[in-house]
């Protein structure tokens, strides 16, 4: 999404994710350069260096989302925003985010399935429970213990 949408889209989710999502210690999960303004409780994990160098955040981790370098249950949230469609296996993602936390949200763009770098919003239904939409957007829940 580009100008003044993009921006707004933004804005919504950074508030939504910082208000309603980062309550303890939270894993941002492909975090690129960080879009979480709560920075303190964060922790961010991604593939890119360049990007990692760039990220806001206080703790960063360089790493694999198919392999988090964590202990079980070290956050109280595991937070992916749209990244899925760059992970090379979803399941063994998705379980490695079950394993390190209490909670799981998935943040990700519905857009047309004919584009082949986007989830269809069938698979990601099949994710989780959808908490609700924003936008162009789904929030589901995987896990909540």
């Amino acid at each position: 999404m580009s100008g003044i949408v993009g921006r707004i889209y933004l804005i919504l989710k950074r508030n939504m994710v910082s208000k309603m999502f980062c309550h303890g210690l939270v894993l941002d999960v492909g975090c690129g350069e960080g879009s979480v303004p709560n920075k303190e409780k964060i922790a961010g994990l991604d593939l890119d260096k360049e990007r990692l160098k760039k990220c806001l955040y206080d703790f960063k981790v360089l790493g694999d989302a198919c392999s988090l370098p964590f202990r079980d249950e070290s956050f109280d949230v595991a937070l992916e925003m749209n990244c899925l469609m760059y992970v090379k296996d979803l399941k063994s993602a998705l379980k490695e985010m079950l394993r390190v936390s209490r909670r799981v949200y998935i943040i990700e763009s519905i857009r047309r399935t004919r584009r082949q770098h986007w989830l269809p919003l069938s698979k990601l239904l099949s994710l989780g429970t959808p908490i609700f939409f924003i936008l162009r957007s789904v929030v589901i829940m995987v896990k909540d213990r």
